[in-house]
């Protein structure tokens, strides 16, 4: 018989991996003056035709990123919850330096499943709320994932 301590190893190990990402995006001006204009200790930036982590994919795009540490949880909207406080502070600055740059705003739940482990994708009226006075989208994936795959792997 196997140890309890085991068994919620297994679980834990087992539990959906998620993280949440604000972007905000322009085709025609570089980004990277809204680290210090915005504030957020973090956030990073890329310009339009950078290689995207490890890959011959290139950014299509300039951009500024704030996302959180990958996070093991079954709510999609916990994570979400939890940017969405982060980001709270700053809202005003995020909400003008969009407007006077016309940039595009993105909210992302990346999301990799393990054994079949899917997280739920309900998402709360306050925040569905909360990323529409962003004027943002809300991009939600899913990848299913090897059980010995790290996080860094991937």
């Amino acid at each position: 018989m196997r140890e309890a301590a085991d068994i919620e190893s297994d679980l834990r190990h087992l539990t959906p991996s998620v993280r949440a990402a604000f972007r905000l995006t322009s085709e025609r001006q570089t980004l990277d003056h809204l680290v210090a204009d915005i504030g957020l200790a973090g956030a990073t930036t890329w310009q339009k035709g950078e290689h995207i982590a490890r890959s011959d994919l290139q950014r299509r795009t300039n951009g500024w990123c704030f996302e959180l540490p990958w996070q093991r949880t079954y709510m999609l909207d916990d994570a979400l919850t939890l940017l969405l406080r982060a980001l709270a502070p700053h809202r005003d600055e995020i909400l003008a330096v969009t407007k006077a740059l016309d940039l595009d705003a993105h909210f992302a739940l990346e999301t990799r499943m393990y054994e079949n482990h899917v997280p739920a994708s309900y998402l709360s009226p306050a925040n569905v709320k909360t990323i529409a006075s962003y004027g943002a989208s809300l991009d939600a994936g899913v990848v299913p994932m090897a059980l010995d795959q790290s996080e860094e792997d991937a």
